[in-house]
């Protein structure tokens, strides 16, 4: 029988949170897929205040010492420690819960009220019908109750301060004037 990638990422979980909580980190998500140099594991960590490029290296170590004794790859590949980035997805139910107010996008796998994508501010996030659900308030101020069990991916949309935005926007003029 063939392993799957998401039998693999199903096999490699358990293992890498064990890593990642022992290095005071989160385990945001794993990652098995055939990219154009052979077969890619990426782990994506997080923790409070972010990651740094000590956390990554530490946790890339260790993991990869358990994997070599584990051995649950059955192929050669790469592996990858980093952070999940500004727009990092949303899987678990606490990711939503912390979100909550947070512009984000959500994909679903089929079309709710004849759309599949849906942009806005996530509104509310809770028992929706007997299950996990959410509220996106789209722009135009509309809510679309979407069931966890329909989302293909979701995402936070990264808002730069506006301090920042509007400090570099005054810093672009004054470099080009002469």
């Amino acid at each position: 029988m063939a392993v799957t990638p998401q039998g693999i990422e199903a096999r490699i979980r358990p293992l890498a949170q064990d890593v990642t909580a022992r290095a005071g980190c989160e385990l945001v998500d794993v990652e098995y897929r055939r990219e154009p140099g052979g077969w890619t594991l990426r782990l994506f960590i997080d923790k409070e205040g972010g990651v740094n490029l000590s956390d990554c290296e530490r946790v890339s170590r260790e993991f990869g010492t358990i994997i070599e004794v584990e051995d649950p790859i059955p192929n050669r590949f790469n592996l990858e420690v980093s952070s999940p980035g500004l727009d990092r997805p949303l899987k678990k139910d606490d990711d939503f819960l912390g979100a909550l107010g947070k512009r984000v996008r959500v994909v679903t796998r089929q079309p709710i009220s004849g759309q599949r994508n849906f942009t806005g501010r996530l509104a509310w996030a809770g028992c929706l019908e007997g299950s996990f659900g959410l509220r996106v308030r789209d722009d135009t101020g509309v809510d679309h109750e979407i069931p966890m069990s329909s989302i293909d991916k979701a995402r936070l949309i990264y808002e730069w301060p506006e301090e920042a935005s509007k400090g570099a926007m005054k810093q672009g003029r004054r470099s080009g004037r002469k």
